[in-house]
């Protein structure tokens, strides 16, 4: 009975520590489990997967492209009909509205914007400076806006208004100053219209505007002095008529003029809509207009009951006056909205919402006056301090030549590019393992026809084939025909390497002990293609598909570079490069070129990187290096 005893504690410690062996991994040596430990395929490839910083780098990398291009495009959806030439050729900035700190302690008089920056003035005459230098493409005839003059830092400012890239100021002595964009001579006020405004006998600057190419002051006599682009100047050439005028509100092309005796009056271009659907009782004076503000299209007067008259464009339903429970005390005008201030503290805003212009903050207690232009809002409490701020922060990668979010076209452009590359890859992999496989298993004749078809096929001229299918859609061919287009015939003509590689590996393995007995059950060859052989060249197919989704991806950026791919307004990462072919953007707005370059390059390398891990990973030799 002990003998049997002994045997059996031997048999136990026996299988206990071949358990222990197989199974409690971590008391082995490191080395024993390396070459002891036994896995499957797929965890073998796994593990020489995960032994890879590259392939871990690369899905990263491709993940995060994923992430932007299909979840950022959910979030932050895109017109693709909308431009805003007022912001064209911007660079990438956030900080359109982070004033500086220093004025919340100083009275802050006025605030006026530009299309990226803002320029603020308090009780004393200092100037306050903030947001982005508009990228000026014309050195040697422009100036910048950041770059005050020495003048100005020393004079006692009185009043300051900001054009799109300008900025127009007045001291307490009546000096004029300028700068930023030089264009038309809108900085520099001409020595006919200088004459009647210095001297003891000079005539007071009751207002002051700039617009985007021209500038205009409003004298105590009732006049309105304008200079700049001479198409402006001729439009408002009826001004010289006017001598009653006491205010004025200007979009681009057109002026609502406010007389001594309350009416309203309009000058410039003719046929646009500040000459339409005036209110008659504006002009007959049956109410006495006290102020009155302008849009670039609309204009909104008050009069001095309280009462708001509206007309011009019906453009985001800037004709429609919103709901209004108070009594309006002030009223101001941005480039597509308006703003209302009442007696019991409300803020009233209505119009375009492209750039946030809507989203005022919820705390804005206080609030007595708004300082807009543009696309900036900053609300005021009476003491001249800021209680909120809202409307465009800024582009993050910048704009292009329609003003058009860069950001926000690279997500949608995205989505084009890699499901360019994802359709071309699957239709090239399927026809490549197809005619591999076939070619490579059956031989004879059937392996030289389709090799010399797969020449053929490899032989054709890509790129004219491409251009003759353009010019035959033509410009009436939709988008998604298009990128369908693209993604078959690129596939259609990238498969002939694959195919080589398949046939080459089948030649191998077709001769093999498993095919032959596979044969000799009487298994039928399509089965054996499918179930036995094709397992045995999955690593090359995959990883050829892998290389296949890059080049894809490339390929569909140089043919929308050259204007043969998807054409705007629809966006793809390849004709977001399409204006890099100009010298001025490659020299002057780097943005616009360098960041989608970026992203074809890195969802590429990402996606190559993958590619190459995989290779090496199903290589059955890499588990022994």
């Amino acid at each position: 009975m002990s003998k049997n005893n002994n045997e059996l504690n031997k048999a136990g410690r026996s299988f206990f520590s071949m358990f222990r062996r197989l199974f409690v991994q971590d008391k082995l040596p490191k080395n024993i489990l390396e070459e002891e430990a036994l896995r499957t395929p797929g965890k073998t490839i796994l593990y020489n997967l995960l032994r890879k910083k590259l392939f871990i780098v690369g899905c990263v990398g491709f993940i995060l492209m994923l992430l932007f291009t299909y979840g950022g495009s959910l979030i932050n959806p895109v017109d693709l009909h909308y431009n805003e030439f007022t912001h064209s050729n911007l660079p990438p900035s956030t900080n359109f509205l982070n004033y500086p700190s220093v004025m919340n302690n100083t009275n802050i008089v006025k605030i006026s914007s530009g299309i990226s920056f803002s320029v603020g003035l308090d009780d004393k005459g200092n100037l306050y400076m903030w947001g982005t230098e508009p990228n000026l493409l014309l050195p040697n005839v422009s100036g910048y806006i950041f770059d005050v003059p020495q003048e100005v830092r020393n004079a006692h400012i009185i009043d300051v208004e900001v054009g799109s890239k300008h900025v127009v100021a007045l001291d307490d002595q009546g000096n004029f100053y300028g700068w930023g964009h030089l264009s038309h001579g809108k900085t520099e006020m001409p020595s006919m219209i200088a004459m009647y405004y210095e001297g003891p006998f000079a005539t007071k600057v009751v207002q002051m505007h700039a617009s985007g190419n021209w500038t205009a002051l409003l004298g105590d006599d009732g006049y309105i002095e304008l200079w700049g682009s001479l198409q402006s100047e001729s439009s408002f050439r009826d001004l010289l008529t006017h001598n009653n005028i006491i205010a004025f509100a200007s979009g681009d092309n057109n002026m609502a003029l406010l007389y001594r005796n309350g009416t309203v009056g309009v000058s410039g271009l003719m046929g646009t809509e500040f000459f339409e659907n005036i209110p008659p009782e504006l002009t007959d004076g049956s109410v006495t207009i006290v102020d009155i503000v302008a849009t670039n299209r609309n204009v909104l007067a008050l009069d001095d009951q309280g009462g708001l008259h509206l007309w011009g464009s019906a453009e985001h339903r800037l004709d429609i006056l919103p709901d209004i429970t108070g009594t309006p005390i002030h009223i101001s005008a941005g480039y597509k909205n308006f703003v209302v201030v009442t007696d019991d503290g409300s803020v009233i805003v209505w119009g375009s919402n492209e750039l946030g212009q809507l989203n005022k903050p919820s705390n804005l207690e206080g609030t007595v006056k708004v300082f807009v232009d543009y696309f900036q809002f900053y609300a005021m409490d009476e003491n001249g301090r800021v209680v909120g701020a809202w409307g465009n922060q800024g582009y993050l990668f910048g704009t292009d030549h329609l003003g058009r979010d860069i950001f926000s076209r690279l997500m949608h452009g995205g989505i084009i590019s890699i499901q360019v590359g994802v359709i071309a890859a699957i239709i090239g992999t399927l026809i490549g393992t197809a005619v591999g496989l076939i070619s490579g298993f059956t031989g004879k004749w059937v392996d030289h026809v389709l090799m010399r078809f797969t020449d053929v096929i490899g032989a054709l001229p890509f790129l004219p084939i491409v251009v003759t299918l353009g010019y035959i859609m033509g410009n009436d061919a939709s988008q998604e025909v298009r990128v369908y287009t693209i993604s078959i015939v690129i596939g259609v003509l990238s498969w002939s390497g694959l195919a080589r590689l398949v046939r080459a590996q089948l030649l191998l393995e077709r001769e093999k002990d498993f095919v032959l007995a596979a044969r000799a059950l009487g298994i039928k060859q399509r089965n054996i293609m499918i179930r036995h052989v094709l397992p045995t060249v999955v690593n090359f197919i995959i990883v050829s598909f892998t290389l296949a989704f890059a080049s894809g991806m490339l390929t569909e950026a140089a043919l929308s570079f050259l204007g043969f791919g998807v054409r705007e307004p629809t966006p793809s990462w390849g004709n977001m490069l399409t204006t890099a072919q100009e010298s001025a953007v490659i020299q002057h707005y780097w943005w616009r070129w360098i960041i989608p370059a970026l992203f074809v390059v890195t969802t590429a390398f990402s996606i190559n990187l993958i590619g190459d891990a995989l290779r090496d990973a199903m290589d059955p030799k890499a588990s022994e290096r």
